[in-house]
């Protein structure tokens, strides 16, 4: 049996979806991690392996969309080209994770997708088939609207309301329960001493705080609402859509949190023709259409 295959391949699993040449969805497979750096080359080399060996018990792929972060990495795409000539796959590609993420979206309808977890990025594509991107530049200098951004932006609060720049904020005592910390000088040691993921686990401590009333959580979520609004503006802008569906995804968007009504308000605003949607389907749906697509073009 013939058929079209797409991965999801994400940070902590890797899902990959097969669909008949009709689209219909034959098998969803779940396996473990698909981060090269984290679980370095010779595991990710076997997992190219178990995929591949997956499809074959299934019959004739005949094309294979791979979605996933770090896509560009050189290396990756090393190992990924090898292990599709090993496993004799001729039709395949190897794409970013905001793409299949818009493809299973919105269905491959143009439009964009606002994404916001751990970092953040907006990522379009409009009826001829032009795409673009705005933000994902990392959390040293970008990263507006993400988990760290919330993170970062709340402890910030916390150190200028104890200094006395700021006027007090519930996060200092959140932060602080959450912690198990005595003193804003013991924050520096949590801070420095991990990485990005230890402020990014702060973010829902902003989003308590501005629930109880407090001024200086609320005004994070707008400013950081503002500049996912703004992610949003900038693709749409270069690609001419003035009208169509955004859809919000990511941990801090799918879900009714402060952060997503106020972004939500922050679209509205600045891209009025821009209708907010909940995502369709997943990313792993939206590999397998890309690889759909692929094949019927071919």
């Amino acid at each position: 049996m013939k058929f079209a295959a797409g991965i999801d391949g994400g940070g902590t699993k890797t899902t990959v979806e097969l669909r008949n040449l009709d689209g219909q969805v034959l098998d969803r497979i779940q396996l473990g991690p698909f981060n090269l750096n984290s679980i370095g080359p010779e595991s990710f080399a076997g997992l190219l392996g178990t995929i591949t060996g997956c499809l074959r018990e299934h019959g004739t792929c005949v094309s294979l969309c791979i979605g996933a972060a770090g896509s560009s990495n050189a290396l990756m795409g090393q190992l990924v080209e090898k292990a599709m000539q090993e496993a004799g796959l001729d039709k395949w590609m190897l794409v970013g994770d905001q793409e299949i993420a818009l493809w299973g979206a919105l269905e491959g309808r143009p439009g964009c997708a606002l994404i916001a977890g751990t970092g953040s990025i907006c990522f379009g594509r409009n009826r001829a088939g032009e795409t673009a991107r705005a933000g994902g530049w990392g959390h040293l200098i970008d990263d507006g609207g993400s988990g760290y951004a919330l993170g970062a932006d709340g402890l910030r609060a916390l150190v200028r309301a104890w200094d006395g720049r700021a006027e007090d904020t519930l996060l200092t005592r959140l932060v602080f329960e959450r912690l198990n910390l005595h003193t804003p000088q013991a924050l520096i040691s949590y801070v420095y001493g991990g990485d990005k993921s230890r402020v990014a686990a702060l973010a829902p401590l902003v989003e308590q705080a501005a629930g109880a009333g407090d001024r200086a959580a609320a005004e994070i979520l707008r400013k950081n609402a503002r500049e996912l609004a703004e992610l949003a503006l900038a693709v749409t802008g270069r690609l001419g859509l003035e009208q169509g569906e955004v859809a919000l995804l990511g941990g801090l968007l799918t879900h009714d949190t402060i952060l997503r009504r106020e972004t939500v308000e922050a679209l509205k605003r600045l891209c009025p023709g821009l209708t907010p949607v909940p995502p369709s389907r997943d990313a792993a749906s939206g590999a397998a259409m890309m690889a759909l697509r692929q094949a019927r073009d071919n």
